[in-house]
């Protein structure tokens, strides 16, 4: 069968005739595909969410089944220790034993969707498998999934349903590349038993296990077809002709359905071009030409965790709104990752943050949406403000990162008659109550602006946004 998919010329059967599929699972044939469709570009700001088994210990982070099992517990925050102490020997307990604990019994589509349009989200979705091989969806393939155990829900399935709904695009990622050297059993832990193989990754053959990958990719694609699929690091664990077989696949399902799909990875994990890099919770420096992804995780702190844990420190929604501007003027679109607990409910902290983003994407989010970079991302003010750019069509937003003060001026170097490519039509401060009309002068050395005296001053904004016309 696997021969069949291979062949050099690929072809489905419709209404008794042979019909060409666009892809085949070659680089060179995969590198037609377009790596990034303008949509994304367009929509800018998306949210997804780390839930699973990992939420139910809620302790260091979303690799407990990796640190549980690290007797030595080095810079593991004591989880090992913890868990002996808490639930007992991995001869007695294992990271399965913690699958009728996560109940999911309070989750809701629909909430979930709700909150991600109320934040501003213009694409969203779960993760679909972490490393931990518990599958997120109704799969066939493996017994370790939510709709057989756990929650008995096909937690993707019914969001895939909840968020296109309401206008998004669909998002999943995938993490189980790593499941398979993830963790090392040792004989007489209760994970050894190899009916729990397909849930550990051991003990497998790796030939089983890489088909096991592939056809999970496939089943993901068939059954809910996301427009976006995320690739988490180390796909060099997966044999290549594996991988290449299921991008032809989704292309070509893609294709079949008139769908822009995307496929996100890391660093050199597939050739550039055929998909969308991704900086994990960080950024270039610089404009990068080739549009591109950053996934940012709400939470933060010394225990740094993607998935819920208790007590865990999270991210301002000023933190997260700054960096969705910084990440748009260098050409890139942001993910934020929330942390649900184990009942699937968000935390109200997480939701806080998320309603304050929100407040700002639908005030401000004309400088983010649908815009593309300017001739530089940003630039530094005499006196150490920061402010980065945005462009679309024949406007420019200045967004500073701090409020200039009423009656003060704004001195942008960056900003020309040559960088405008246009005569200067008018200058307004977005969403600012009680504003007159701001006084600018335009030369070869830049643009100043001058802020009304009586203009109401802000106290709650993340950021500020100075729309410049252009005739």
């Amino acid at each position: 069968m696997l021969a069949a998919i291979l062949s050099v010329f690929i072809c489905r059967v419709t209404h008794g005739q042979t019909v060409p599929k666009p892809y085949e699972p070659t680089w060179q044939s995969l590198e037609k595909h377009t790596g990034v469709p303008e949509w994304i570009r367009d929509a800018k700001f998306g949210i997804y969410c780390h839930w699973g088994v990992y939420a139910v210990p809620a302790y260091n982070n979303e690799h407990y089944i990796q640190h549980m099992h690290n007797e030595a517990d080095y810079a593991k925050l004591g989880t090992h220790k913890r868990h002996v102490a808490i639930y007992g020997p991995l001869t007695k307990f294992g990271y399965h034993d913690f699958i009728p604990m996560f109940k999911g019994e309070r989750f809701n589509a629909d909430e979930w969707a709700e909150l991600f349009q109320k934040g501003g989200a213009r694409f969203a979705g779960p993760v679909a498998e972490h490393h931990d091989g518990f599958s997120m969806w109704a799969s066939k393939l493996t017994p370790f999934n939510a709709k057989e155990m756990g929650p008995h829900r096909d937690v993707v399935g019914e969001l895939a349903v909840a968020i296109r709904k309401r206008n998004m695009k669909f998002f999943t990622s995938l993490h189980h590349e790593l499941n398979y050297t993830n963790v090392k059993l040792k004989p007489g832990w209760a994970g050894a038993d190899p009916k729990y193989a397909k849930l550990y990754g051991s003990p497998m053959k790796k030939e089983e296990w890489d088909k096991m990958w592939m056809d999970k990719c496939n089943e993901l694609v068939d059954n809910y077809h996301p427009d976006i699929i995320y690739h988490d690091a180390w796909l060099e664990q997966v044999p290549v002709k594996n991988i290449q077989t299921y991008l032809a696949h989704y292309f070509n399902e893609a294709a079949a359905r008139k769908q822009d799909v995307i496929v996100t990875y890391k660093g050199e994990d597939i050739p550039k071009g055929i998909g969308m890099e991704d900086h994990e919770n960080t950024n270039p420096d610089r404009i990068i030409e080739t549009p591109w992804l950053c996934d940012y995780s709400i939470g933060t702190g010394f225990s740094f965790s993607w998935g819920y844990t208790d007590g865990m420190e999270i991210r301002t929604a000023e933190d997260i709104v700054r960096k969705i501007v910084e990440v748009v003027s260098k050409n890139g679109q942001l993910l934020l990752n929330l942390s649900p607990k184990a009942d699937g409910t968000f935390p109200e902290d997480q939701k806080q943050v998320v309603y304050k983003i929100g407040r700002w994407m639908w005030s401000f989010g004309e400088s983010v949406y649908d815009t593309r970079p300017f001739s530089v991302y940003g630039e530094k003010t005499a006196d150490g403000k920061q402010i980065y750019y945005t462009r679309k069509g024949k406007t420019v937003y200045a967004i500073a990162m701090e409020w200039p003060g009423a009656g003060k001026s704004l001195s942008l170097k960056e900003i020309t008659p040559a960088s405008l490519g246009g005569r200067l039509k008018a200058v307004n401060v977005l969403g600012l109550k009680n504003l007159e009309p701001c006084t600018t002068r335009l030369t070869d050395t830049g643009l100043t602006i001058t802020i009304p005296p009586k203009t109401r001053t802000p106290s709650d904004i993340a950021a500020y946004v100075f729309r410049i016309e252009t005739e």
